[in-house]
């Protein structure tokens, strides 16, 4: 059997296989070499999800331990125990309890939501590798898989979760500029939206050239090793 390569899958097939080729017959050793990269590309998607299971698992704990923390500064009546305090140091530290809770809610939940996006990504890349692999390799069952059921309920594990990360990261949002608001006016309220959009757009810098740098600065395989290749 002879399978004729579409040509928009030439690039990722000559990454895969370091060589240019039109046809796959088989059998033969890429068509060898493409069943052992699909059976490597479903452990790696299904070590990503079950990671993803397990971020989100402890993201959630550390957001009740926040929500709890900070029903608790609240129902405990932290402003009127400042305002009893005699060392006006205290006081100011007990006011600004709701704040830092909110703060760090906020810190977490865009961590979260970061992480989540780059988690959608890497499963969707692993998706779509599962599927090119699997046409040129005889098989076609991801592809039938998602094409079963009802396309009212065709919805993407990994779009929910960032859709949760985003509902998180917005009601802290708002709680943080809320407390700020109760706690410094509306100049405190300005200048925590300044912060929260500062502190949005310095993680998305530093996280994309991290990123970067391991894409491109630092090659997965070393020169060395490069050179004695075939």
């Amino acid at each position: 059997m002879r399978i004729t390569l579409d040509h928009p899958d030439h690039p990722f097939i000559h990454r895969l296989l370091g060589e240019e080729i039109e046809i796959i017959e088989s059998p033969s050793a890429q068509e060898t070499r493409l069943q052992q990269a699909l059976q490597t590309a479903r452990q790696q998607k299904n070590h990503e999800t079950e990671l993803e299971g397990k971020r989100n698992a402890l993201y959630l704990i550390l957001f009740v331990f926040l929500y709890a923390a900070l029903g608790a500064s609240l129902t405990l009546d932290l402003s009127a125990i400042a305002q009893a305090s005699s060392h006006k140091s205290i006081a100011y530290a007990l006011e600004a309890v709701p704040v830092l809770i909110a703060f760090s809610g906020l810190f977490l939940s865009l961590l979260f939501l970061f992480a989540t996006r780059s988690s959608a990504r890497r499963l969707r890349s692993w998706d779509q590798s599962i599927l090119l692999l699997e046409k040129y390799t005889g098989g076609n069952l991801s592809r039938q898989i998602n094409e079963m059921g009802a396309r009212t309920t065709h919805y993407s594990q990994s779009a929910i979760s960032v859709a949760l990360a985003l509902f998180i990261c917005v009601t802290w949002v708002v709680m943080y500029n809320f407390f700020t608001f109760t706690t410094s006016g509306v100049i405190g309220s300005v200048i925590s939206l300044f912060i929260t959009t500062m502190t949005y757009v310095i993680l998305d810098i530093q996280l994309l050239k991290s990123d970067q740098s391991i894409a491109v600065d630092e090659p997965l395989i070393p020169a060395d090793e490069e050179k004695k290749l075939p």
